[in-house]
């Protein structure tokens, strides 16, 4: 079996490593391998909607969840068909060190993200406003096969 090269570098801001990392895997000891279709899946991701929303907006973006294996997805209370679990999602956000001057709060860079990307992103399968209290984030999902890509685009409270 080939070994999985963390530092594999998708685009120019975006590295493997950020869509494998999990405090929760970590903590529970549990290996977050993907296969190489999920590597596949997850740069696809990177190229077609994370890089230019970077590029545009000139501020780093976090990655807080990407490829998740079965187990971390049920752990974290992931949905059962979840995206993750196949390479296709990723859920970011900006670090706070870094918001611009004028905002003060995760869930108005969240919109900030997820206004343009649904405004300006040509290809994206969903687009997810989630929150849970205080905490903002957008769940972005994008499939290879563009003709699969439904675009939806709606906002999701977490309980």
């Amino acid at each position: 079996m080939k070994k999985i090269d963390l530092t594999e570098r998708f685009t120019d801001h975006f590295v493997l490593q950020e869509f494998l990392a999990s405090p929760t895997a970590e903590r529970h000891g549990l290996p977050n391998i993907p296969l190489k279709c999920h590597i596949d899946r997850l740069r696809n991701l990177a190229v077609r909607c994370l890089e230019p929303t970077r590029q545009r907006f000139r501020l780093p973006l976090q990655v807080t969840s990407g490829y998740r294996c079965p187990k971390l997805n049920r752990l974290v209370g992931g949905a059962p068909g979840s995206q993750h679990m196949e390479g296709y999602a990723a859920d970011i956000t900006v670090p706070r060190r870094h918001w611009p001057f004028c905002y003060t709060t995760s869930e108005q860079i969240a919109r900030l993200l997820f206004d343009w990307m649904k405004d300006c992103l040509p290809h994206y399968d969903q687009l997810i406003i989630e929150h849970s209290g205080q905490s903002w984030w957008v769940h972005v999902s994008c499939r290879i096969d563009l003709t699969k890509n439904r675009r939806q685009a709606f906002e999701l409270e977490k309980k």
